[in-house]
């Protein structure tokens, strides 16, 4: 009893599939009608008064009538509608594919540029931090003039003290 119980089951789990591809068929059978066949444009009359012009010309061969009928060519050409239309467009943001678009601009784009920023940001700071320290050296400098001229002052005698003093005046005006 077990087993017929099983097959029972399995026949009715294998009729609920079956159920269910019938409409899953129909469904695609309908969408399927409802498709327009989209009509492929016939050239061929096109072609064949290309082909016979061709024909003519190289029949004729006479220089006057290939440049007219080269012409007549470029006109009948120019006159079968193109399908193709040229757009010019400048698209800030993709309509497809936008995963890889933002991937590329937030991945390498805005670091490189955050860099770019940086690396001026530093080299402006090193410029001024040179003529920092050029200015720093300076100082110091005279700074142990100013404590030279000192010290000299202190403990020299009357002649280098006159000395001093001429030496002085003569560069003050420098």
């Amino acid at each position: 009893m077990k087993e017929i119980d099983e097959l029972k089951e399995r026949m009715d789990s294998n009729d609920e599939v079956i159920d269910n591809l019938v409409k899953k068929n129909t469904e695609l059978e309908k969408k399927l009608a409802q498709f327009v066949e989209t009509p492929i444009p016939d050239y061929s009359a096109g072609i064949n008064t290309i082909l016979t012009e061709i024909r003519n010309f190289k029949q004729g061969n006479k220089g006057d009538e290939e440049l007219a009928l080269l012409k007549q060519l470029n006109e009948k050409l120019d006159d079968i509608p193109t399908s193709a239309t040229k757009q010019l467009r400048i698209l800030l943001f993709p309509e497809t594919n936008q995963g890889q678009y933002y991937k590329i601009v937030f991945g390498r784009l805005i670091p490189w540029g955050i860099c770019l920023v940086v690396i001026t940001y530093l080299y402006s700071l090193g410029g001024r931090a040179i003529d920092a320290y050029g200015q720093h050296k300076k100082n110091e400098q005279s700074d142990h003039y100013q404590r030279a001229w000192i010290y000299l002052k202190q403990t020299a005698k009357k002649r280098t003290l006159s000395a001093m003093d001429m030496a002085f005046a003569k560069t003050n005006n420098k």
